[in-house]
């Protein structure tokens, strides 16, 4: 029977070349979306998921004055503490991720390096190539590189026992090579090597918010009664009478997806799944309304079945092999369209995704499941439908009409549009906010400033370096900071007049060189910025609006303030401005309250250079040379601005990026079945038109005729999407904590995009049927 099935649904395709070709390429194109996602979801679950020791391992985080601020950093101090009080803890070990300049042999380079502790690598799954992960970084002075990076360096000469120099400062030896990190670890390093090479005693021993760790627990033992017991550790070890944290553990599994405050990743793979699911949805619906709307065409074949003796069950698997026949063959098309797109893909959602049919067997498998879902669900109704028709009312009368099918086919078509018109003001609503992210005033200018990382040589060279470069008429200013403006994430303790010591606030800080303020055009509301011309500033700060708020000074100018050294000792000072608020970090978050000093004893890392607009690339190339006269070793890499906010953001783009071209997918789509059933039903009622003409009627008539019974559909759709889609990206807009209004103007402007279309698709065909000649048609009646 099957062979029978196979070489009717062939028939079929060779009889209706146009029908089939929208039936196979409509699922396939909704099959290639449907795998792309499903891959790109499949790795953002994969995430960390490689490790021998994934169910035992745990970040820490911190969070203050219950949920006052919470922090995946924690102090150096912690581990240590931790392995002594509570024996369920076997390893644990920081991780602090910064850049170096490297040396071998006359090659230089900038390189991101991790530094952690000796059990490192027998906590985490990161295989050896070369060397010992018991035993790599006994040595203080031991590095250990990913295959990446010893190729880089050393090409086909074995690493091990090679030297490389780091900032100008230390030799280390290489003691192991690992094979390259998987792109899946929220860990991404080529450099490992231990901190105290790089970080002083008295910082490792500090209590203060500054490093990211993680440790292994005990196999079978139960994190949350560990949380319950180390909880309180910071505050034993230092404690604050008006301050408490709280330690917590993240299992390793979760970090990816699950954020420590505001939305979770998560929401993303559900909202792609979703689309997935739909867009394949979209294509079903056309091989359902197509194949319902020739069922007269099929009528007389199954009468004739049914009066040979074919029962119901026997045409469901029928019409059922035939679906199934079309989307193995849409999967063909789709395998085609994944392979052909997928380096497209990957650049849009900056991911390494790969589609091996050769080396999996549980991907052909599953592709093959795919094929066979989709083809059941097509083919769903159609069997049901085409199957219950009697054969004496199919014989007697073949074209009367059926009211159910009719009814289902206006349901789906209804469901077509509401998806995308959601999908339309989704992508909207997600442009309106990255625009507004663009262009909206953060309190600081960063156009044409780059920021260059020093390492010790120069910093000690710096004002030196800070007065050659100004004295170029091309560059406008010079000034320096520990951290970006625009990711500022260090804490202090803070007190003012009118609270005690005991009582310090927690705060951001920022340590800044003269022209910090001039260099990033924030204005000041009350008071200067710091001067040279006034020696005392080293001892003064400058706050925010928000850091203002919380003293209640109505006149700050002059008023004592001061910031935290140790646990028992505070650095007083004075207030000598004030400036406006700026976004020290995402729009994600609230602005912090944040206070500036000129502290000597904290290094300011990195120069802000800001250019006059003409002439970038060859002052660039100046300053690489006076930097280099002054520092020879230096090895000179620069950052815009402009592209480190850009950064910030990439997740909210890419997720932007992905939904214009799925929703350009799932528009595509409807168009197809959208066109082919008009086409259909203009080629039914060619008849009844050229009656209607001969009667008297207009073209115009004729095509408003045929336009009507689509534009009341999409008016439908867009009564159900509006309120949906609203909810939906209301919910997603609220996790800025400053955004753009949705705005009333989106919604019909979609419905008009989603009518455009369907009128545009239907057009062609409306306006072929209507000038047609009718004697054509009625001449053989």
């Amino acid at each position: 029977m099957f062979k029978n099935y196979l070489k009717i649904a062939l028939r079929n395709i060779k009889d209706y070349k146009g029908y089939s070709f929208i039936n196979i390429f409509g699922l396939a194109v909704g099959m290639a979306c449907f795998i792309l996602i499903l891959l790109w979801v499949q790795d953002e679950l994969s995430f960390d998921n490689f490790h021998e020791n994934k169910d035992n391992l745990y970040r820490i985080h911190v969070t203050l004055n219950e949920n006052e601020a919470i922090w995946n950093s924690s102090p150096w101090a912690l581990i240590a503490a931790l392995k002594k009080d509570y024996p369920e803890i076997e390893k644990g070990s920081w991780y602090y991720r910064t850049s170096v300049n490297t040396r071998y042999e006359e090659n230089n380079y900038s390189e991101g390096i991790a530094l952690v502790a000796p059990e490192f690598f027998e906590m985490f799954s990161f295989p050896y190539v070369m060397g010992d992960p018991k035993t790599a970084l006994e040595n203080l002075n031991s590095i250990v590189l990913s295959e990446r990076a010893a190729l880089k360096y050393f090409g086909k000469i074995n690493p091990m026992g090679k030297v490389i120099n780091l900032d100008n400062q230390v030799d280390l030896t290489v003691t192991g090579v690992i094979k390259n990190v998987p792109t899946n670890s929220h860990m991404q390093f080529d450099l490992v090597a231990r901190p105290e090479v790089f970080i002083n005693k008295e910082r490792m021993q500090t209590w203060r918010m500054d490093c990211p760790s993680y440790v292994l627990l005990s196999k079978g033992t139960d994190y949350k009664q560990v949380v319950s017991k180390i909880s309180g550790t910071i505050n034993k070890y230092e404690p604050q009478p008006h301050t408490k944290y709280s330690v917590g553990l993240q299992p390793l599994k979760k970090i990816h997806l699950y954020a420590l405050s505001r939305t979770d990743p998560i929401v993303y793979v559900y909202i792609f799944s979703a689309i997935a699911f739909l867009v394949l949805l979209i294509a079903c619906i056309n091989f359902m309304n197509l194949s319902t709307a020739r069922s007269a065409l099929r009528a007389k074949e199954i009468g004739v079945r049914k009066v040979f003796g074919a029962n119901r069950g026997d045409l469901i698997k029928q019409f059922f092999s035939e679906s199934i026949i079309f989307s193995l063959m849409a999967l063909v098309v789709a395998v085609a369209l994944v392979y052909s797109f997928l380096p497209t893909f990957n650049t849009l959602a900056e991911k390494q995704l790969t589609l091996d049919l050769t080396g999996s067997l549980k991907i052909g498998i599953g592709l093959i499941l795919i094929a066979f879902f989709t083809g059941l669900i097509s083919g769903i109704y159609p069997s049901l439908y085409l199957s219950s028709f009697k054969p004496v009312s199919i014989i007697k009368r073949p074209n009367k009409k059926r009211g159910k099918n009719h009814s289902l086919r206006h349901t789906l078509i209804i469901f077509q549009f509401t998806t995308a018109i959601i999908l339309i003001i989704s992508t909207s609503v997600i442009l309106k906010q990255m625009n507004y992210i663009k262009t909206k005033n953060l309190g600081l200018n960063r156009d044409n400033i780059i920021t260059i990382g020093m390492d010790d040589d120069l910093l000690s060279k710096y004002k030196s370096v800070k007065q050659a470069l100004l004295k170029r008429g091309d560059i406008i200013h010079v000034t320096a900071a520990n951290s970006l403006p625009l990711r500022i994430r260090n804490n202090n303790t803070v007190y003012w007049e009118g609270i005690r010591p005991e009582q310090a606030e927690m705060i951001s800080f920022v340590c800044v060189d003269y022209d910090y303020f001039e260099t990033f055009n924030m204005t000041m509301i009350h008071g200067r910025s710091f001067s040279p011309e006034h020696p005392t500033d080293r001892e003064n700060y400058i706050i925010n609006e928000t850091a203002l708020k919380m003293t209640g000074y109505k006149d700050p100018i002059g008023k004592m303030y001061a910031t935290g050294i140790s646990p028992d000792k505070y650095a007083r000072g004075e207030l000598v401005g004030v400036v406006k608020d700026f976004h020290g970090t995402s729009l994600h978050n609230e602005i912090n309250p944040t206070v500036f000093f000129l502290w000597e004893m904290l290094p300011k890392w990195r120069m802000f250079v800001k250019l006059k607009s003409s002439h970038i690339p060859s002052t660039i190339e100046q300053i690489k040379k006076i930097i280099n006269r002054f520092s020879p070793g230096f090895l000179f890499s620069y950052k815009f601005m402009d592209d480190q906010f850009n950064e910030m953001y990439q997740r909210d783009k890419n997720l932007l990026n992905l939904i214009e071209y799925f929703t350009l997918l799932a528009i595509f789509i409807s168009f197809l079945g959208l066109f082919g059933l008009s086409s259909f039903m203009a080629e039914r009622r060619t008849k009844e038109i050229a009656i209607r003409k001969v009667l008297g009627a207009s073209n115009g008539s004729i095509v408003a005729r045929l336009f009507k019974e689509f534009v009341w559909l999409v008016a439908i759709a867009n009564v159900i999407a509006w309120p949906v889609a609203f909810n939906f990206m209301d919910s997603w807009i609220k996790d800025f904590a400053y955004h753009t209004d949705i705005g009333w103007l989106i919604f019909p402007v979609a419905g008009a995009i989603a009518l455009t279309i369907a009128l545009v698709t239907v057009s062609f065909q409306a306006y072929k049927a209507a000038y047609a000649n009718p004697i054509d048609s009625l001449k053989y009646e």
